[in-house]
């Protein structure tokens, strides 16, 4: 079973492993934005991790387009 909160194939990728370090840096890319940028400045919204854990059908996380 793909997944982490049941079967949840959406979030597989082909290429990474669960450990990829490249991957695991991802989450601090948002350190490096401005103060004014809207990912600080919006209203809270579920992130990726609260859907995929109350059985939200997710996509992958890999970038923002601005």
């Amino acid at each position: 079973m793909i997944g982490f909160n049941g079967h949840q194939p959406e979030v597989a990728d082909l290429y990474t492993s669960t450990g990829s370090l490249y991957m695991a840096t991802l989450g601090f890319l948002t350190l490096g934005l401005p103060a004014d940028n809207k990912f600080w400045t919006d209203a809270p919204a579920p992130w990726t991790s609260l859907k995929a854990w109350s059985g939200e059908t997710i996509k992958k996380d890999y970038k923002v387009e601005y």
